[in-house]
């Protein structure tokens, strides 16, 4: 007990950080405007977190989720249709479906070039770890972008992309021996399913 006591104190930012995530997923689900400014906060946890690990992508993700939780508290709570009313959840078209892939092409090399360029990440030719790291950081963070802007204008797919990274980041994690992490991301990867159902659910509904 003692010993879980003084891992915790010992590791009590990505303790805390996890559960302020937890916490977003949960208000995420039951499709709660709040969950934006949840959102805010365990953002700005993730950025020194992930920093501290050397996942700089990651961290610059933290960065981006900061401002997109500020858009996501507008899209969700002020933002209004021609009718004046809430905006809907939707499905997504075949043409932004095409336009996000390819938008995350441009993302992920962007993200690859800054990395190799301005951080101080091992080269990822230097080694199957470095390359794992290095692929999984740039891979996770340039969907995640995506992801979190189909979440704040209510697209319903945009859960697909978290049953997909969340159980990369587990992996990631795991790697980096981040338990609170890879507990939150296993937790993660099994309320995606349902979050998409619920979802889907309210979509079909509206529509």
């Amino acid at each position: 007990m003692n010993y879980i006591l003084d891992w915790i104190t010992g590791n009590w930012i990505e303790t805390v950080g996890a559960i302020l995530t937890l916490l977003f997923l949960f208000l995420e689900v039951a499709r709660k405007w709040t969950m934006w400014i949840v959102g805010i906060i365990s953002a700005l946890f993730y950025v020194y977190i992930n920093y501290n690990v050397q996942l700089y992508a990651l961290s610059g993700l933290s960065v981006v989720n900061f401002g997109v939780s500020i858009y996501g508290v507008y899209c969700w709570k002020f933002a209004k249709t021609k009718k004046m009313e809430e905006l809907p959840f939707t499905f997504i078209d075949r043409k932004l479906t095409l336009q996000l892939i390819g938008i995350s092409i441009i993302l992920f090399t962007i993200i690859a070039f800054v990395l190799l360029k301005f951080t101080d990440i091992p080269n990822p030719l230097s080694g199957r770890g470095a390359f794992f790291s290095f692929t999984l950081d740039n891979l996770i963070t340039t969907l995640s972008i995506v992801g979190v802007w189909m979440a704040a204008k209510k697209i319903v797919e945009s859960w697909c992309i978290w049953m997909f990274i969340d159980p990369l980041n587990v992996v990631l994690y795991a790697y980096k021996e981040m338990i609170p992490s890879v507990i939150l991301y296993t937790i993660y990867s099994i309320f995606a399913i349902i979050g998409y159902l619920q979802w889907r659910k309210i979509a079909i509904q509206q529509q």
